[in-house]
């Protein structure tokens, strides 16, 4: 599957920004205008939750690798800057056909059916590879966001709000699925995340879950399984998110002139019906 990139704006107010983040670039800082009142509607606020902004240059695809990951491409110019691997572990993963409603025509999805937990080889060679390293962390099961940053630290400069963003939204979570599988497994579990920051223009990180019994000095590991993988090149990235800037902001002045204009038009119609009513006299 291919298509653009795109973003949501879903809610605009007069202190809206845009941020250097891929995925929610427009930030409301303003918490009253998040809270939206039921009946009430906030003049100064513009609400629209299909709104999205499409990022021309920046491509997406998604595919699928055999029954074990499905990888989403991100791209600008026609070069990849981000990969990401979400490991599905399915038990059986074929094509099926799908007639769409109210229309002369089928696609085509590979549907991903039951789970395999397995340890495969390839989840083994990644450990070894990851604890040669010596630097990974953990999380508590579900929690993203690192507890224990065994690595050196995050980088200097101008990566380093990326990379914290990056860390912070990680985590092991995968297909609904697999969690309930692992839920009704006797072993404890927990999420390995490590972080290889040597180069930032080949940045990633790799979550694993690890199933273990505890043990009064070591844990009894039975098995690691492979959840997520993301390959950034930090450089390229920020060039991308660049690239959005001055259209998502066109986008967002436009949608505060018309909070404008509407402010503009209930103060103009709120002080007719004062000099109605006579108010000031």
């Amino acid at each position: 599957m291919h298509r653009q990139h795109s973003v949501p704006v879903k809610v605009v107010d007069l202190g809206t920004t845009i941020e250097a983040d891929l995925f929610s670039p427009v930030a409301v800082h303003d918490f009253m205008s998040l809270v939206s009142v039921v009946g009430k509607e906030n003049p100064r606020v513009d609400r629209n939750p299909d709104r999205r902004y499409v990022a021309q240059g920046i491509e997406k695809s998604v595919c699928s690798i055999g029954r074990e990951a499905t990888a989403t491409v991100y791209s600008f110019l026609n070069r990849m800057f981000r990969i990401e691997l979400v490991f599905d572990r399915c038990e059986s993963r074929e094509e099926k056909a799908h007639s769409v409603l109210a229309m002369d025509a089928t696609f085509v999805y590979a549907r991903c059916d039951g789970v395999d937990l397995k340890e495969e080889d390839f989840d083994t060679i990644l450990y070894q590879s990851i604890k040669a390293r010596n630097s990974y962390g953990y999380t508590r099961q579900g929690q993203p966001g690192l507890l224990d940053f065994r690595w050196s630290r995050f980088m200097d400069g101008e990566y380093e709000a990326a990379e914290r963003r990056y860390v912070v939204n990680f985590s092991c979570s995968v297909r609904d699925e697999v969690q309930n599988q692992m839920s009704h497994m006797d072993q404890s579990h927990r999420c390995l995340i490590d972080v290889d920051n040597s180069d930032p223009t080949h940045w990633s990180a790799t979550s694993m879950y690890e199933s273990f019994t505890p043990g009064i000095i070591f844990d009894d590991v039975s098995s690691r399984l492979t959840a997520n993988r993301l390959f950034v090149d930090m450089p390229a990235e920020k060039q991308a998110i660049e690239s959005m800037r001055p259209g998502l902001q066109a986008m967002v002045d436009g949608i505060e002139a018309g909070i404008v204009d509407r402010l503009a038009t209930k103060e103009s119609k709120d002080n007719g019906v004062s000099n109605i009513l006579g108010a000031g006299n």
